[in-house]
């Protein structure tokens, strides 16, 4: 969710970004709409590939795919099927024991690892959980990842149109507190829109919540940014032209999945349950 001036115009990439969001949003929203094992297994697919892309940045492209790093990636891919199939403690069980033999197995830099791969794997099986809700459960995702869109967009318009002063530079020197008011502003409005096209009788709630939501993207973005900076690196990886990892793309939705996972299932009911 870069924000800032970019080199050659402040929309230089635009169209790169367009593109490629426009193909990733296409299959996960058609995933989504059948649920199922379609979803769990596009859910899966992502979370293996970010462990790949974690991996990478913290142990380093020459050490190469170890049979530990291989593990610890078919961990994360049956650890949300399994969750699809016997229920999120199952799968988050599946996931600890992979993570667990892998990171025994790596001896490399395993403080890092360890929660980076973790972090990951639960929050895919946090995402799936919510989907696999029969009652609400496309509609939750549905209204999380617009909400996360939201987010991105309002922040990449609000950041290079206005731009000002930076939100974090140590931590990511693109950002502004201009994209992140145009994060929260979006966000408002796409839930706000949600709630009133998809006939839910509280609209002023769902886009009060969007608000709570978007703040919680933005510091999973950052808590992103922060890694990478530490461990050196531009991007997670290049999979998505445009956009860097797949990391780079869903850090947001991964941190908003996890809580609002975590507050449903406290509840005890879905979050459009009021």
């Amino acid at each position: 969710m870069s924000q800032g001036k970019a080199s050659g115009g402040k929309f230089s990439d635009l169209k790169v970004r367009l593109i490629s969001a426009a193909v990733l949003g296409a299959v996960a929203l058609v995933a989504f709409i059948f649920g199922g094992l379609w979803s769990a297994t596009l859910i899966g697919v992502g979370a293996g590939a970010m462990i790949w892309e974690w991996r990478e940045m913290v142990v380093g492209h020459r050490q190469g795919l170890r049979s530990p790093g291989i593990l610890m990636i078919l961990a994360a891919f049956l650890g949300v099927i399994v969750a699809h199939l016997g229920g999120p403690l199952l799968g988050m069980a599946v996931l600890g024991a992979g993570i667990a033999i892998g990171a025994a197995w790596e001896l490399a830099r395993l403080r890092f690892i360890i929660p980076g791969c973790a972090y990951i794997g639960l929050s895919m099986i946090a995402i799936e959980a919510l989907r696999n809700d029969f009652r609400f459960g496309f509609l939750s995702v549905l209204w999380l990842v617009l909400v996360v869109i939201a987010v991105d967009v309002g922040g990449y318009f609000g950041g290079r149109i206005f731009g000002g002063p930076k939100l974090w530079p140590r931590v990511s020197p693109k950002k502004t507190w201009s994209g992140l008011i145009g994060s929260v502003l979006f966000a408002q409005v796409a839930g706000l829109l949600f709630a009133i096209f998809a006939g839910l009788s509280y609209p002023a709630e769902v886009a009060l919540l969007s608000v709570f939501v978007a703040l919680v993207a933005v510091a999973g973005d950052l808590a992103e940014s922060s890694a990478k900076r530490f461990f050196g690196v531009k991007d997670s990886s290049r999979l998505l032209p445009g956009h860097g990892g797949i990391l780079d793309r869903v850090d947001g939705l991964m941190a908003a999945g996890l809580v609002v996972a975590a507050v449903s299932f406290l509840r005890g009911e879905s979050i459009f349950l009021w």
